[in-house]
């Protein structure tokens, strides 16, 4: 017994000895954001001891004092696993780096979630901890580059400017090519800007941005982003998703105690001269000098012709040279409508919850002064998320958002009207900088073309806009049985928006009498109601996975504006309209569209012992917008997965730890036209009784019976692949996606009351390749992660190109968007080089080719020179952490495109910009006009002032002459920051802090010498260089 007694007291005293010779190590994991990680496993590396952070990812564990050379092992769902030495250390903090891979391990996909490795669609998948932290208007404007496949590309930089993205291509020539946006499983209709660009009225003023439809959401309260791109995947959204579908999932509520989340930035925008123009005096010189060379044009004197000089008047400079030098650098326009930018955002979350109920709320308020006067964009959000589980069968859950933006907006691009007397930034191009601001009276000064306005006139002028939006979604989930739940749930988004504008009295030089002002309000509303069954159920080796439902979807939209001109004072700017003198120059206007829609849809989904996959989607749609016999359409999908890594003949191959081949086809269609080419009747048609016009409504175009849905095609054929433990993945996709049945407008005979009728004729294709690649290349305390995506894609017209049988130089295989025109040959230096076939040319006019060789220069030599979309897109992100530093480094390139870099003035004889300038309406020009030939300069490389006698032989209008490639490459972000770790904050009432800094279009290599390779309209609102400060605050 005694002998006993010992044994046990020597175990106990050892187990006492054993338990205190152990090393007491706490921490905390957090992400990049800085927040705690709960759940993150935390393990010994090489034995069994670990353990679990807790809600607020703190950690302690006990590393026994006989393992030496102690290495910790961090891991969570999501993030790449880290490994930290121990070494003397009692405390370690660390942040997990997002794994692209592994982030989705469940990923959103149409009216539910999977399994990433059970998904046989193309779907990428995108965390928001994954995008740069700084100070934008949209999520989306954060995608660019970094999701293969995904095209986006800016119209307007204008602040709340809107994007042009397309998932694979554009390839439909009437409908929208916009994908389909779902926020937290309610499909979004309403994804157009209710804000109303100005018309044209009477007075032929027109003017705005486009807008970008995401700006009402918090970028902030976006949790995750999932990108559906094949049909396959996008079938069960029918006719909503024919060009893919963007997945958005807002942040919720989690249980624990209540976490505040603070982050605030500013931003400093510094404006970039894409294009420099003449200072006043060497404007006076170039204008002189080309002035000259006109002169020897129209008397026919050499190098023109023979005449003699001494039977003309002598030439008569326009500025003496005692004025040249006594004018300095005059005014520059430019600089004074542009300032630096500022950007302010702060945004407020709180997330808390229990078992039963959770709650996420937030605010945000977003402020942009652009880095064009009077261009302002502020956005006030607020969202709450709320989920209840009532009982052991009951959820609810409750999704509120609500925003007001107010714009204010300057003309500027494509939307201006594309002259410089509606468009600001040219007008500053092209204004005289011999010009002061105001004259002796003090009105705007007036420059030698009185076609343009004084620049200054612009920042006079009151552009308002407010637009608010209001998101409601109650959702309804029971589970009926075991693995049968039904999920009901009904949507609200209303948006409304008003517009006002009055440009007053003093801004003479819009050739309006007495200012104008133009007032709009228009309102979009969707509803949709969706009830579906989710059945979900293991058997064996077998997992079935069920979704089918319906649908019920309306979209109204209403819009009212008038204009009216003369007014007698400015003193009630556009609030008083019925104080307009001239009335026969007021305009009213007002319409309203409806559209309705019925769907069916259903998924199924089987796996089969982990490995084989098959998925079967499928939809019914019915639209109010086909006759009855057309109203329906169904759209199926199909697709199937091996997962090869989980065969037993694999279990050797210990370098390949995923891979999964996976093939698809589906069919979606497309009816997203706009509502004035489904309208019969049009408005504003006067007709004449006695001798007073009445205001009345014609047939503009006939109905078509037959008229049905475009059908989209997609085969995608792609493999997932991860090595050496997932250290290295990523997926590969080859895809042909087609369109057929087209909506397009055939012309009709002469004789018919009306012009065109809507038809489907026409089938597009695109076909391309994606890659995607992650990397962890060095894991420990100094770590490196590298993901790159690449794309390249070509589409084509199969047949039945609409603008084929007008147009003989467009053939059938040709790109989707072809560039035609003539090829030339440099410029004519003499009289002796002109060719046979221009024998009106002059020496310094462009030559071009006689393409087909018939000696007549015309339609029959006009030839492909190109396409204005590119053929390669490329993003490669790099993510270097060292202790609490991390570096975040993201480039981007586009190739294979071509694009014009004579976009000032186009519209003001764009073929001789030195004319512009040589002319006694003279406008101001770029500075390469130093360029231009002239009879004393023959190596001019640009057209010189002779007036091009060709160019209306060409219908296309274009011609390689002034066709760059657009290839970039451009620096987007670099972002600096550091995470405070908890012995810097035990004495605070802070939980986590991070600081960090970004500079965003940091730099860009081109060889384009145009505005902006980028943007897509001529003379937009120019990019800034943007540098921000932040800090994220958890309390």
């Amino acid at each position: 017994m005694l002998k006993n007694l010992l044994r046990l007291g020597c175990f106990l005293l050892l187990t006492c000895v054993t338990a205190q010779a152990q090393k007491v190590v706490n921490g905390k994991v957090q992400d990049e954001t800085g927040a705690g990680l709960p759940g993150a496993a935390v393990l010994l590396k090489g034995g069994s001891t670990g353990t679990v952070s807790d809600a607020d990812g703190n950690f302690t564990i006990s590393i026994p004092d006989n393992v030496k050379d102690a290495v910790l092992v961090f891991s969570s769902i999501g993030f790449s696993q880290h490994e930290e030495v121990v070494g003397d250390r009692t405390s370690i903090s660390v942040s997990l780096v997002p794994d692209i891979q592994t982030l989705g391990e469940i990923v959103v996909v149409g009216y539910g979630t999977m399994r990433r490795e059970d998904i046989s669609g193309s779907v990428t998948s995108i965390s928001t901890k994954e995008l740069p932290q700084v100070a934008n208007t949209s999520v989306d404007q954060l995608l660019t580059g970094r999701v293969p496949g995904l095209n986006v590309s800016q119209r307007s930089a204008q602040p709340g400017g809107g994007l042009q993205i397309n998932v694979r291509n554009a390839i439909s020539p009437l409908g929208n090519n916009s994908p389909l946006y779902v926020i937290d499983g309610v499909p979004i209709f309403n994804n157009a800007s209710a804000e109303r660009s100005l018309s044209d009225g009477k007075i032929g003023f027109s003017g705005g941005v486009d807008r970008n439809p995401l700006n009402a959401i918090n970028p902030s309260d976006i949790e995750s982003i999932d990108i559906l791109k094949d049909a396959s995947a996008t079938a069960i959204y029918g006719a909503n998703a024919a060009n893919g579908v963007i997945l958005i999932t807002t942040k919720r509520g989690k249980k624990g105690a209540p976490k505040i989340e603070y982050r605030g930035s500013y931003t400093v925008q510094t404006p970039k001269k894409y294009i420099e123009v003449f200072q006043a005096k060497e404007f006076m010189q170039e204008h002189n000098r080309l002035a000259h060379d006109l002169y020897l044009l129209n008397n026919n004197l050499a190098p023109y012709g023979n005449t003699d000089p001494n039977s003309v008047a002598a030439f008569a400079p326009t500025f003496s040279e005692s004025e040249i030098q006594a004018s300095g650098n005059g005014t520059d326009w430019l600089d004074m409508l542009m300032r630096n930018g500022k950007i302010n955002e702060h945004n407020l979350s709180i997330s808390s919850g229990n078992d039963n109920s959770q709650l996420y709320v937030a605010l945000n308020y977003f402020n942009n002064k652009g880095i064009l006067e009077n261009s302002d964009f502020t956005r006030y959000t607020a969202r709450v998320n709320f989920d209840q589980r009532i009982g052991s069968r009951v959820n609810f859950k409750l999704n509120v958002t609500g925003s007001q933006i107010d714009n204010s907006n300057v003309t500027s691009g494509a939307n201006s009207g594309g002259v410089e007397k509606y468009n600001m930034l040219q007008s500053a191009f092209a204004f005289s900088p011999t010009r002061s601001v105001y004259d002796d009276n003090g009105r705007f000064t007036k420059t030698f073309d009185t076609q343009i306005t004084n620049p200054a006139a612009f920042l006079i002028m009151d552009d308002n806009a407010t637009t608010t939006r209001v998101i409601i979604t109650p959702t309804v989930e029971v589970k009926i049985l075991e693995h049968l739940k039904l999920t009901a749930l009904v949507g609200a988004d209303r948006q409304n928006a008003q517009r006002d504008f009055y440009l007053p009295r003093a801004a003479q030089n819009f050739q309006l009498p007495n200012g104008m002002a133009q007032k709009s309000n228009s309102n979009i509303s969707n509803y949709i109601a969706e009830s579906y069954l989710t059945f979900s159920k293991t058997i064996n080796k077998s997992a079935f996975d069920i979704v089918a439902g319906f649908g019920i979807y309306r979209t109204a939209t209403n819009l009212m504006e008038v204009e009216a001109v003369d007014f007698p004072t400015d003193a009630f700017g556009g609030d008083n309209l019925g104080a307009a003198r001239d009335l026969t120059q007021t305009s009213l206007g007002s319409w309203r569209t409806e559209r309705k829609r019925l769907s069916q849809f259903f998924r199924i989904n089987y796996s089969f012992n982990d490995r084989y996959i098959l998925t079967l989607t499928g939809r019914n749609d019915g639209d109010s917008y086909f006759a009855e016999n057309k109203k329906y359409g169904f759209f199926p999908g199909a697709s199937v997965a091996w997962k090869i890594s989980n065969e037993g003949f694999m279990a050797g191959a210990a370098v390949v730890s995923d891979l999964k081949l996976r093939a698809g086809f589906g069919q979606t269609g497309n009816a997203t036209v706009s509502g004035s080419a489904l309208s019969l009747y049009g408005g504003n048609y006067p007709y004449p009784i006695g001798n007073i016009l009445y205001g009345g409504v014609a047939l503009t175009q006939l109905a078509n019976p037959n008229l049905t849905w475009e059908t989209n095609e997609t085969i995608n054929v792609g493999l997932d692949f991860g090595i050496l433990s997932n250290r290295i993945s990523g997926s590969l996709d080859v895809y042909r996606r087609s369109a057929k049945d087209l909506l397009a407008y055939t012309n009709l005979p002469l004789n018919n009351d009306v012009s065109r009728l809507l038809i489907n004729s026409g089938t597009t294709r695109s076909e391309g390749v994606e890659l995607l690649i992650n990397s962890n290349n060095l894991e420990g305390a100094l770590s490196w992660n590298t993901t790159f995506n690449a794309s390249t894609s070509r589409s084509e017209w199969v047949e039945g190109n609409p603008w084929a049988s007008v147009n003989p130089w467009i053939n059938d295989g040709d790109p989707y968007t072809a560039i035609y025109g003539w090829k030339t040959d440099g410029i004519i230096q003499s009289t002796e080089e002109i060719p046979s076939y221009m024998p009106n040319a002059k020496p310094g006019n462009i030559k071009y080719l006689d393409d087909n060789g018939d000696g007549v220069l015309d339609s029959k030599d006009i030839v492909l020179l190109g396409q204005s979309a590119p053929k390669w897109n490329f993003g490669l992100a790099n993510t270097f952490r060292y202790k609490n530093f991390d570096l975040n480094l993201f480039v981007y390139a586009y190739t294979g495109n071509v694009a014009s870099t004579n976009s000032i003035g186009q519209g003001f004889d764009p073929a001789t910009p030195g004319r512009r300038l040589a002319l006694s309406n003279i406008q101001n020009v770029p500075v390469q006009i130093r360029d231009v030939w002239t009879y004393d300069r023959p190596i001019g490389t640009l057209p010189g002032v002779a007036p091009d006698a060709y160019s209306g032989n060409n219908p296309s209008g274009a011609n390689d002459f002034y066709l760059q490639k657009a290839n970039f490459i451009r620096l987007r972000n670099i972002t600096l920051g550091y995470n405070f770790s908890d012995a810097a904050l035990a004495k605070t009432f802070i939980r986590s802090a991070r600081i960090f800094f970004d500079v965003q279009n940091v730099a860009k290599i081109t060889n384009f010498d145009g505005f902006d390779p980028e943007i897509l309209e001529t003379n937009p609102y120019p990019q800034a260089l943007s540098t921000t400060i932040g800090v994220n605050l958890g309390f």
